[in-house]
């Protein structure tokens, strides 16, 4: 006799199916891990055309991105939240609110003026979060940052970027692993 309450899901955002919900598929953290910065947005086309291999990511990372600094020992915070409408008996989902906060560690007094001006703060830019092994990363895509900094060591500063948008994160945030290190052609 089976169970007949409950049953499987269906019906997946395009491009999911129920593999990808497992438990293989989470990302380990990332620490120790490089952050590299280009003005602008990436496509769909160009995002596929990128992180094909670790060879085209490397190709790509020195033509069109700058590096940017490490990420710290607590390398983020994200929070997504959809603000819900209540009525009487259930909510309605709002508007979806995310913030980000990505630290970095070993900035330079020139790489923190950089940060903080109207060159890097007042223009929309794409992060490119990459682990030491080269097979995991994280594309923060189309964005604006506000910077704060603290501390100093050795001359060198902590800095913490922040951001906040609306909508949907499935065209700002992309998240890749086990990226090959070529493509085998």
């Amino acid at each position: 006799m089976g169970i007949t309450t409950v049953k499987k899901l269906t019906t997946f955002p395009a491009g999911t199916d129920a593999d990808d919900l497992a438990f293989d598929e989470l990302i380990e953290q990332m620490i120790g891990d490089d952050v590299y910065v280009a003005e602008g947005t990436l496509n769909a086309t160009d995002l596929a055309a990128m992180t094909a291999d670790q060879a085209t990511i490397a190709s790509n990372l020195a033509s069109y991105f700058d590096v940017l600094g490490e990420l710290a020992e607590k390398a983020a915070k994200v929070e997504s939240k959809n603000t819900a409408l209540k009525t009487r008996n259930y909510k309605v989902a709002g508007k979806r609110t995310t913030t980000l906060e990505l630290n970095l560690v070993g900035i330079s007094n020139l790489q923190k003026a950089f940060l903080e001006s109207s060159a890097f703060t007042g223009t929309t830019v794409t992060m490119f979060l990459q682990n030491t092994e080269k097979d995991r990363v994280i594309i923060l895509n189309g964005m604006k940052w506000a910077v704060d900094w603290s501390g100093e060591t050795d001359g060198l500063f902590s800095v913490v970027l922040s951001t906040e948008f609306s909508g949907a994160t499935s065209d700002r945030v992309y998240v890749y692993k086990d990226i090959p290190a070529t493509s085998g052609l």
